[in-house]
């Protein structure tokens, strides 16, 4: 697990592993945590120990002040040491003249011949990539010596640099306020600092009092105000102190910003150091899915599965696409999981890729998709266009013809009458047909709104569709035998039956006739005997026909009434 760096307390030690001077980690100390002046929000870290030995400024043999000629250049902007600082150079190639007298720190421009640095890598080449990255540029207040330089202040902007008097809780120097004291400096055992071990070993500066467990000497970015060619310092025993540019006998202590999100470990390791952790990549999607049919011209949902990220920063997908077997192209960048796409008529393969990112800008590896052959098949046409028939009021047939372009394939037509199918059959592409809704069908159907579909679909899922609306509207039922039935001698009397659902308000007849037969048949109102059950006779004894015959005749009319409206069945006897 990690927590942020902004969770440590003041004086809390940090490492990245990956940024190294002298071969070793750097080992930090927190010594501030938003502090005034710097970026918003940073935790501001300094080297736990004095990292190595170093001039502020190597002597400038042709610069017009004598002090500077023999002591170096006390001006921080200047400074050799605040150029190798902040170069992330490989050896030898750190070094550039920032003014006209300027000069290197080697052999010969540096005190007693001892610790010159100009062959060194910069500081930064030693930086972890992340590490590198993660430096906030700040800006700092440099204080100027009154003797050369005017006095007063100006303002440098640096990744790495020094402290300044102010900072570490000393006197302002010629009373300009170089920032504002840092929350780990108060007292002088507070700005103590030793050596690392590498530190000493590679100095070509000896002394007894000059080793790991002695505190030492190290530079600030101050000026030491009236003289041009002497730099302020924290002493052994932290207290102010001064020396000339030029000696390598005096420390340095950078230090440096990084935001208070970036994340370290929960706890401390053999150091004593909380270790950087760098923002994680998300996990790869566990999964892409893509339809097993592609078909050109149509369009298909790729879908992925969902990716997790330690940091809890995962910011969203990349979905790539490729076709015939090209150049992979972004299609798709965001939070969702899903993206809709178009295959385009003609393609023979496709594949997806996805990866996740997040917001940092790290990224995931890619789950990628089989590939997909492209099915570029047209679907059946259905001639017309879809519409409403309009109100019919019995059975009706309606025309169509379905075609294929795609030669060779089995074409399945389906009709079905409000979402029932009717008939289903092989189609021939190019021949007409007929849609007929016979009179058992009309029957069936209620009035009101209804639906005629005729679906066309080929052998590759290809599917064409035709709808069509009507309206039924029958306000009266009647209802007779088409041939009488016939009798031996002349029917004097009946009885009959008839299942309905009338509703209130529409008119019920029934009538009957025993001469049938005739062009003009004696039809006799039945009503009454009907609805209560009862016989009834007949008052016709003629007849023109060769033979008697029975026949029945319902008749309904809605007369405005709601409702279900229907005759199932009508039965009886007669003799």
């Amino acid at each position: 697990m990690a927590q942020a760096l902004s969770a440590l307390g003041v004086n809390a030690l940090v490492k990245d592993t990956g940024t190294l001077y002298n071969g070793k980690p750097i080992v930090w100390k927190i010594v501030d945590k938003n502090h005034s002046g710097y970026p918003s929000g940073a935790v501001t870290l300094m080297t736990d120990k004095i990292i190595s030995l170093k001039c502020f400024d190597a002597i400038e043999a042709s610069n017009s002040d004598s002090n500077r000629r023999s002591y170096g250049n006390n001006r921080y902007i200047y400074s050799n040491l605040r150029q190798w600082l902040n170069s992330p150079a490989a050896a030898g190639a750190w070094y550039a003249a920032q003014h006209g007298a300027d000069a290197p720190p080697n052999n010969a421009n540096v005190w007693d011949n001892k610790n010159e640095y100009d062959a060194e890598a910069g500081f930064l080449a030693g930086f972890s990539a992340n590490m590198s990255a993660a430096l906030l540029s700040t800006t700092l207040t440099v204080a100027r010596n009154t003797i050369t330089d005017g006095g007063a202040s100006e303002t440098a902007t640096d990744k790495i640099f020094l402290a300044s008097t102010t900072e570490v809780g000393l006197a302002n120097e010629n009373g300009v306020a170089e920032g504002a004291a840092l929350a780990a400096f108060s007292t002088d055992a507070s700005r103590l600092a030793y050596p690392t071990a590498e530190c000493v070993s590679k100095s070509e500066y000896t002394n007894t009092n000059f080793n790991t467990s002695a505190p030492w000497y190290y530079w600030l970015r101050t000026p030491y105000a009236s003289y041009s060619g002497s730099v302020r310092s924290v002493d052994s025993s932290g207290a102010l102190g001064n020396y000339s540019a030029y000696t390598g006998r005096r420390g340095v202590r950078p230090l440096c910003n990084l935001s208070s999100s970036i994340l370290v470990s929960d706890s401390p390791d053999s150091d004593g150091a909380y270790t950087i952790v760098w923002n994680r990549a998300p996990s790869t999607p566990p999964t892409i899915t893509v339809p097993t049919t592609v078909r050109g011209g149509e369009s298909l949902t790729v879908s992925w599965g969902n990716s997790s990220d330690d940091d809890g920063n995962l910011s969203g997908y990349t979905l790539e696409r490729q076709y015939n077997g090209g150049a992979w192209v972004q299609i798709y960048k965001g939070i969702n999981r899903t993206f809709s796409d178009s295959i385009t008529f003609g393609w023979a393969s496709v594949a997806y890729r996805v990866k996740a990112y997040d917001g940092a800008g790290a990224e995931s590896a890619y789950q990628t998709s089989a590939t997909r052959t492209v099915i570029n098949n047209t679907a059946p046409a259905i001639s017309g266009s879809d519409g409403d028939l309009g109100t019919k009021t019995g059975a009706f047939n309606q025309s169509y013809t379905i075609t294929d372009p795609d030669s060779g394939q089995t074409i399945t037509a389906v009709e079905k009458i409000d979402g029932v199918q009717k008939r289903s059959f092989t189609a021939t592409s190019g021949q007409s047909y007929s849609f007929n809704v016979t009179a058992a069908e009309w029957l069936q159907i209620l009035n009101g709104s209804h639906t005629l579909t005729i679906t066309a679909t080929d052998d590759y899922g290809g599917t064409a569709t035709r709808t069509y609306t009507f309206t039924k509207n029958v306000t009266e039922i009647e209802l007779t035998l088409a041939t009488p039935l016939a009798a031996d001698d002349m029917i004097e009397k009946a009885i009959m039956s008839v299942t309905r659902q009338i509703p209130p308000g529409a008119t019920f007849t029934v009538e009957v006739c025993n001469n049938g037969n005739d062009a003009s048949p004696t039809w006799e109102d039945v009503t009454t005997a009907v609805l209560g059950s009862s016989k009834f006779f007949f008052s016709n004894t003629t007849k023109t026909a060769a033979e008697w015959g029975y026949n029945f005749r319902i008749k309904v009319d809605r007369n405005g009434a709601t409702g279900d409206c229907f005759i199932v069945s009508a039965g009886g006897n007669f003799e």
